[in-house]
């Protein structure tokens, strides 16, 4: 089981590789100034490799942001722009954020649709001075942050998921089957499953997912769709990249997986790899949802019964909030997964009828599973 692990890279630990950006916010216009600094200039080779993302990059005890990026986090946190020297003939746009306290700003800015790179210092000043008197502390970017792609505590809410989703779709039209992966970074819940095009919005409604991501090129009709490279969404590469992942020889343990699936699982395994710059988080083994296990409820549907949440969007006054007695952020999650899916088949529903029966019986085994599980660290 995973566990949403504490620290702002406990999660990726610094890993120095080149990799392609993710994307919000336009890199600077003038990328080609005449005579930069030798900061500017390092700054600038950071940007082009970061792309769209908001650029931290570090200096000394803060992160600095410049440009754009500097215009639109001030503008997003209410901090002061400044400038510092000049690029092209103008003033170059500054601010910062402390070291000490990013995560609190680094949830604003996600929270607020943005992305960002995060690239550090990869070593110290002494050791760039040994390399020359005018040597410039060498930086790199570490890791991108999404919000498909956090496990720090402070940034989530222990009591519901944080769902990254990768969608991929076979045939030539719009009416193909489509494949999900889904995954929760933060616990390691991982799981996949095919459903026709027209049963999409209903499962996305299921899943509420943070990000969703899909192959450059794919038209899918969501705005809110990330395109990433179209290779990694590859199935035979993707079944290269289970096996390695899990240290298997075949996938046959985990079931049969449709051509779509392992699509998808290979371009959320992809995006997941460029994110950390190469490290990966925890995942457990994918687990197969069946395509008409559960009720699909469309998202209208399920706003106006506000099952997990109110037309405001608040847990309390829904469904859930209501009911809602469990003990951990782990049961909590689950709860809502099984209210947001109500289940189809007879003998399901009959054993889950049986667990309840059991403990609403006796009340004292109910009592020491409730001790118990108070005590366990936050699993998925």
């Amino acid at each position: 089981m995973g566990k949403r692990e504490k620290g702002f890279f406990r999660a990726f630990p610094h890993r120095v590789h080149k990799a392609i950006g993710l994307g919000v916010m336009p890199a600077p216009k003038d990328l080609a100034p005449s005579q930069p600094t030798p900061m500017m200039a390092q700054y600038l080779s950071l940007k082009a490799e970061a792309q769209d993302c908001l650029l931290f990059y570090r200096m000394g005890d803060f992160f600095e942001l410049f440009f754009d990026d500097a215009k639109a986090a001030a503008a997003t946190l209410d901090i002061a722009l400044t400038s510092r020297g000049e690029h092209g003939g103008a003033p170059i746009p500054m601010c910062g954020v402390p070291v000490h306290s990013a995560e609190s700003y680094l949830a604003r800015l996600i929270k607020a649709g943005h992305r960002v790179a995060i690239a550090e210092q990869t070593e110290t000043p002494a050791q760039a001075k040994a390399r020359g008197s005018k040597a410039l502390v060498g930086r790199a970017i570490v890791r991108y942050v999404t919000a498909g792609t956090l496990t720090e505590e402070t940034l989530l809410d222990s009591r519901r998921d944080n769902m990254l989703v990768a969608l991929c779709r076979t045939g030539g039209d719009a009416s193909g089957e489509v494949g999900i992966a889904a995954a929760d970074i933060s616990t390691g819940r991982f799981e996949t499953l095919t459903l026709v095009a027209a049963d999409l919005p209903a499962e996305l409604a299921r899943l509420r997912p943070s990000e969703i991501v899909v192959p450059e090129g794919l038209e899918i009709g969501l705005a809110e769709a990330h395109p990433f490279d179209r290779a990694a969404f590859s199935s035979s590469r993707a079944e290269a990249a289970l096996k390695k992942l899990f240290g298997v020889a075949t996938l046959d343990g985990f079931g049969q997986f449709s051509r779509a699936e392992l699509s998808a699982m290979g371009g959320l395994i992809g995006y997941l790899d460029h994110a950390g710059k190469g490290t990966l988080p925890f995942l457990a083994p994918p687990v197969r949802k069946a395509s008409g296990a559960h009720v699909a409820i469309d998202a209208a549907t399920r706003e106006s019964l506000e099952i997990t949440a109110t037309m405001s969007g608040a847990r309390a006054g829904s469904l859930l909030g209501a009911i809602d007695r469990t003990v951990t952020g782990a049961g909590a999650r689950l709860l809502a997964q099984d209210i947001s899916a109500p289940l189809m088949d007879q003998a399901a529903i009959e054993a889950r009828l049986g667990l309840v029966q059991l403990f609403h019986d006796d009340p004292i085994l109910r009592d020491q599973l409730r001790a118990a599980l108070r005590a366990l660290p936050d699993i998925g």
